[in-house]
C-alpha cells in the first residue's frame, strides 16, 4: 500500500498543491532546482513525490522575495545542512539595502523633478587651498563600504608619515572614480610638511594652489549613495559660474549626531571662452 508520504503527485496536482504554475516547475525542472521525483518514458509526463511539497513551497516563498534562481539554490543547498538560515539572513540583508538604494533614488527623483529653488539648495562656499604637499595612498572600495575602507587606510598612511616626523593634518578621500555598486579607484590624500627628502615607501604629490568650492552634508549610513546629491550640486555651481572642475573632490568625513558629517571639497578654475 502506498503511504500518503510516497504518492506520486502529477505535475497539475503538484502545481495545485505547492502555487507554482507548471511552467514555472518546468523551468525549474529545466535548472535542476525542483526536478520531478519521476518521469514516465512513454508519455513524459513529470511526477512529483508528496514529500517534496514543503520544498516547492520554499522555492515559492524565496522566489516572492525576488531571489535569483541561483539565490535559490544556494539556500536549498545548505537546507539539510543547517546553514539555509544564515544564507537566507545575507540575501535578506541585500534586499534590505536594495530597498533602501531604491528608496532613496525615488525621494532624489522626486527632488530633482520638483526643481528645488535657490534657497532650497545647500550652502556652496568657496575657499582658497594653497600650495599644498600631501601623502597619497591609493585603494579600492564601493559605495557601501569605501567609508570604513578609507577610515582603515587612512590610518595606515598616517602612522608612517607620524614615523618619519611628518605631523599628517587631517585625511580626506579623493573620489577619483564615481562611486557605484562596483569597486571604484580612490585615494587617501593627507597634507604633511614638505619634507626635505621623501621618506622611503611615501609617495608624495603637489596640489597647486586654487580655489575650491565646498559644500557640507550631514548623511545617516556609511555608504555614498547620500553624497551624489552634494555632488551634483557642486557640479552644477561650476555649470551657472563657467567654471571647470580640476582634480577630483576630496571628501572629509567626521561624525555628528545626524551620523557621518562630510565635507566636499572640489577644486575649480574659470573655464576658456568657446571659439
Amino acid at each position: 500500500m502506498t503511504t500518503p508520504s510516497s504518492r506520486l503527485l502529477s505535475i497539475g496536482e503538484y502545481a495545485a498543491a505547492t502555487q507554482l504554475s507548471q511552467k514555472a516547475l518546468r523551468i525549474y525542472d529545466e535548472q535542476r532546482l525542483l526536478p520531478p521525483a519521476r518521469i514516465d518514458a512513454a508519455t513524459g509526463y513529470r511526477y512529483y513525490g508528496s514529500d517534496q511539497v514543503p520544498l516547492g513551497r520554499l522555492v515559492r516563498t524565496l522566489r516572492e522575495m525576488n531571489l535569483s534562481l541561483t539565490d535559490i539554490a544556494n539556500v536549498v543547498a545548505t537546507k539539510d545542512g543547517g546553514g539555509a538560515e544564515h544564507v537566507l539572513a545575507q540575501l535578506a540583508q541585500e534586499v534590505d539595502e536594495r530597498y533602501a538604494r531604491e528608496k532613496r533614488a525615488y525621494h532624489a527623483a522626486l527632488v530633482q523633478l520638483r526643481r528645488p529653488t535657490r534657497a532650497e539648495a545647500p550652502e556652496i562656499i568657496e575657499r582658497s587651498r594653497p600650495d599644498t604637499t600631501v601623502a597619497i595612498r591609493p585603494f579600492m572600495a564601493n559605495r557601501y563600504d569605501f567609508v570604513e575602507k578609507f577610515r582603515a587606510e587612512a590610518q595606515a598612511a598616517s602612522e608612517p608619515l607620524a614615523h618619519a616626523g611628518l605631523v599628517p593634518g587631517e585625511a580626506a578621500c579623493a573620489l577619483i572614480d564615481p562611486l557605484s555598486d562596483d569597486e571604484a579607484r580612490l585615494e587617501v590624500v593627507i597634507p604633511v610638511p614638505t619634507p626635505a627628502r621623501i621618506p622611503q615607501g611615501i609617495t608624495l604629490r603637489q596640489l597647486p594652489a586654487a580655489s575650491c568650492a565646498v559644500i557640507a552634508t550631514s548623511v545617516r549610513h556609511a555608504h555614498a549613495s547620500e553624497l551624489a546629491g552634494a555632488l551634483d550640486a557642486l557640479f552644477d555651481w561650476f555649470d551657472r559660474r563657467g567654471c571647470r572642475a580640476l582634480d577630483a573632490p576630496l571628501v572629509t568625513i567626521g561624525t555628528d549626531v545626524a551620523g557621518l558629517r562630510t565635507e566636499i571639497t572640489w577644486a575649480f578654475e574659470q573655464a576658456a571662452p568657446a571659439r
